[in-house]
């Protein structure tokens, strides 16, 4: 298990309404918004 200081905060702000159509597309995959926003980044160069 890692350690706290292995791990690093990411703090952005996006419009209201990108907040609520992803939470809407997280809530489809069953993800947290977090988790979901993560993973869209994470997979954005697989399209």
């Amino acid at each position: 298990m890692k350690n706290k200081e292995d791990k690093t905060k990411i703090l952005f702000t996006m419009p209201v309404d990108l907040k609520e159509e992803l939470s809407k597309e997280a809530e489809k995959d069953f993800r947290s918004l977090n988790n979901y926003i993560l993973w869209v980044l994470l997979n954005r160069n697989n399209k």
